[in-house]
């Protein structure tokens, strides 16, 4: 198995949280078990955990951590006053940075903290293109540190093992795993976004994180298919849900989720779209409320079925495996879909008499983001249009159609789209077999579009 993730643990910072009012226990395996359930993560092949190991009230907590593959990392008393200032953050960025240079197949770096100082070192992991992955307490995080984050895993819910280890301190010992199974279960504590029900309490108690990169269609798509599965495994019988609260969920579990960006405008048609040849259908009840269902259950006599999407498919970008359901997908597996064979749930709205023609810069943008959807251009023609002189004999363009994305940084896109100081480039990022792009964006209807109609015809077979 490929282990692409670093962990690296600031207890420095988490450990004062102890006395915080809404969160009272130090959550390292929480993290640890929270991290591997993300489908980015293949493996982990660094954790590290910094702190003043020597210090009473940590020494027990060392001991815990060892037992779960956490190696400690003893930060020592650096000056006269005995006081250690940001020692611990120090450690850990520059052993995040020597990582960085040493195995660069690490992809993603995780930082367990909550302090505003580690901006800057996510600022530098995506120049390099890595993913961020934070991890802190709701109420005690950086924001800046929170929004450089790709993803952020955000801690409520009590850890009892830890729980019980906070409470033996004094006595310097660590319960065994069968003391700890007995502890009294612990209150979940809802997000004041979510409906406070049981299908909220579901969702949290899963561990599921709020997912911020929408571009990532794969990933996006792989977490509501976890959710609608977490929700209906541990749901009771007669509770429905209705697809007015799903779409609550996501928009809190995926705040950047467009269903415009799937070529939808209405959610119900979305939901006909995700549940699709899987174990779940779309109910239809008194002409206007929606609800998923399980295919298997009996329905209510009143209750119209959806019918799935006709010839809906699913590519794997891997090995071209053709699947008809989201649900058929292994977690984890990237892909494109097809949906030009959908018709629409709901009666189609009247089409506008005169209809204004879509600009050339309009057209061809959508076209390229088709392309890079279905995957229809080859390695060879991308390489092509990332030269001058191909753009120039083909469209009249003269610089290249394509750039190359090798870094997530701000100002080095910035500074990719401009053009003798012009801004040429559109800033949305496109695929092509597996890297991401950036497009020439000075099309015009005179100039342009007839030159890239017969270039399209060519490719687009």
């Amino acid at each position: 198995m490929t282990c692409n993730t670093a962990v690296f643990y600031d207890v420095e910072n988490l450990i004062n949280l102890f006395s915080s009012k809404s969160n009272k226990t130090l959550q390292l395996d929480e993290i640890h078990r929270r991290i591997l359930d993300l489908d980015v993560v293949q493996g982990i092949s660094v954790q590290k955990a910094y702190a003043d190991w020597m210090l009473q009230v940590n020494r027990n907590l060392r001991s815990y951590i060892m037992q779960i593959g956490i190696e400690p990392v003893q930060i020592f008393n650096t000056n006269q006053n005995d006081k250690v200032k940001n020692a611990a953050d120090v450690s850990l960025i520059i052993d995040a940075v020597e990582l960085l240079a040493r195995h660069p197949e690490v992809e993603n770096y995780v930082i367990a903290s909550g302090d505003g100082i580690f901006a800057f070192l996510a600022k530098k992991l995506h120049e390099y293109g890595k993913r961020v992955i934070g991890c802190g307490f709701d109420r005690n995080t950086n924001i800046i540190f929170r929004n450089a984050c790709d993803v952020f895993i955000t801690l409520e819910k009590t850890d009892q093992a830890l729980s019980a280890v906070v409470k033996n301190f004094n006595k310097g010992t660590i319960l065994p795993p069968s003391e700890v199974e007995q502890l009294a279960p612990v209150e979940i504590k809802i997000p004041n976004k979510l409906p406070k029900n049981k299908f909220s309490e579901i969702l949290v108690q899963s561990g599921i994180s709020i997912w911020k990169n929408s571009r990532d269609m794969s990933a996006s798509l792989h977490l509501m298919k976890r959710m609608v599965n977490t929700l209906f495994e541990h749901r009771e019988a007669d509770v429905e849900l209705e697809i007015s609260l799903f779409k609550a969920y996501v928009d809190h579990f995926l705040p950047n989720f467009r269903i415009g960006h799937y070529g939808y405008k209405r959610f119900g048609e979305f939901m006909r779209f995700l549940v699709t040849a899987s174990p779940y259908c779309l109910l239809e009840s008194g002409g206007t409320v929606l609800r998923i269902a399980k295919r298997s259950e009996s329905h209510k006599e009143k209750d119209v079925l959806l019918e799935d999407i006709a010839n809906l498919r699913f590519i794997s970008t891997q090995d071209g495996k053709v699947f008809s359901s989201l649900f058929d997908i292994e977690d984890g597996v990237s892909f494109s879909f097809d949906t030009k064979a959908t018709e629409s749930s709901e009666p189609a709205e009247p089409e506008p008499k005169l209809v204004k023609a879509e600009s050339a810069r309009s057209w061809i943008k959508n076209t390229f983001a088709r392309l890079s959807q279905e995957n229809k251009l080859n390695a060879r023609e991308v390489k092509r249009l990332t030269t001058a002189e191909y753009s120039q004999a083909s469209f009249g363009v003269k610089t290249p159609v394509l750039k190359e994305l090798k870094t997530r940084s701000q100002q080095v896109l910035r500074e990719q789209r401009l053009v003798n100081g012009k801004v040429a480039y559109w800033k949305d990022e496109f695929k092509f077999n597996g890297k991401s792009y950036i497009i020439f964006k000075e099309w015009t209807d005179r100039q342009h579009r007839a030159k890239f109609d017969v270039w399209l015809k060519k490719t687009d077979k």
